[in-house]
């Protein structure tokens, strides 16, 4: 299906010319984003073990990691830089969990979604051309 939207955007991209080529990529890089939802998106070391950890209590999730629980409570508050082996953990779990809440969501639910988005950029992004007339 990615590939069709591929040779859609690329047969899109010589008619229509290259002005509007930075448009439509500008739209297929937030449509590929809106397959994480917007508040999921850790901004901080500690989010991003917190967001991994889920439900479970520190002490499961040191076992998890095999760390001290003391070790995962100072990567939480931010008082120690967790090692790279942690972040990419964290970093696998939370893919895993963003997979199965899109898998969740219904095929119509993705596209209206995607299309809402896609509208908004368009809309941003005429906007800007219209201001630079």
């Amino acid at each position: 299906m990615e590939f069709v939207f591929a040779i859609i955007f690329v047969f899109e991209i010589i008619r229509i010319g290259v002005d509007t080529c930075v448009l439509l990529s500008h739209v297929c890089v937030s449509i590929a984003i809106l397959r994480m939802p917007l508040e999921a998106f850790p901004t901080s070391q500690g989010d991003l073990i917190r967001m991994a950890r889920g439900d479970r209590t520190k002490t499961e999730f040191a076992k998890v990691l095999d760390v001290d629980r003391s070790c995962l409570s100072r990567y939480e508050s931010e008082h120690l830089g967790a090692p790279t082996s942690v972040l990419n953990h964290c970093l696998r779990a939370i893919a895993a969990q963003q997979g199965s809440a899109v898998a969740k969501a219904t095929p119509l639910d993705r596209a209206l979604q995607l299309t809402r988005h896609a509208v908004r950029e368009l809309e941003a992004a005429s906007a800007v051309t219209r201001s630079r007339r």
